[in-house]
């Protein structure tokens, strides 16, 4: 490999990896602009609870992925009680390796009073970049037009634990 064709393949993964985190969740918010802070707190790896472990997720651009719940939340979503409380807030971590250790970014779900995004089961969305800047956030139409197949009898949430 000449060292001109590593050179390039740092600006390709850059595109690759920003391409991939505009998908998550690419489209304006139909809602609120985006917020200024995350749903979740920065130490939330302290207090939420894992419901899902480290596994592809192809709706994520073929990152890997972890779930992390809220507090109060993580029973709820393993036994499947639903709808989920207002307030409660699901993180998946994107990861760019099999073993989640390579952090690329996260999308976070937060459900809102009755009547905040009835078209969205009431949920919000962001897309947070691995700093925790939030890039997009609100009734995401790219998220919505995929979770919206996990309405029935799912309150948006679509895999199982």
């Amino acid at each position: 490999m000449s060292p001109r064709l590593g050179w390039l393949q740092w600006p390709a993964s850059l595109l690759f990896l920003v391409s991939a985190i505009y998908l998550a969740c690419s489209d304006e918010p139909t809602g609120s602009p985006a917020a200024a802070e995350p749903f979740f707190p920065p130490d939330f790896l302290t207090g939420y609870i894992q419901v899902r472990d480290c596994r592809l997720s192809i709706a994520h651009d073929s990152h890997n992925i972890q779930v992390l719940a809220s507090p109060g939340q993580a029973d709820a979503y393993a036994d499947g009680v639903y709808p989920f409380a207002s307030g409660a807030v699901f993180v998946k971590i994107l990861y760019s390796d099999p073993e989640c250790a390579d952090l690329a970014a996260y999308v976070a779900m937060r459900k809102g009073a009755p009547g905040t995004a009835p078209e969205a089961g009431d949920w919000e969305w962001q897309g947070v970049d691995a700093a925790g800047k939030v890039l997009q956030s609100g009734p995401l139409s790219s998220c919505i037009s995929c979770h919206k197949s996990c309405t029935e009898g799912r309150d948006f949430t679509c895999a199982d634990p």
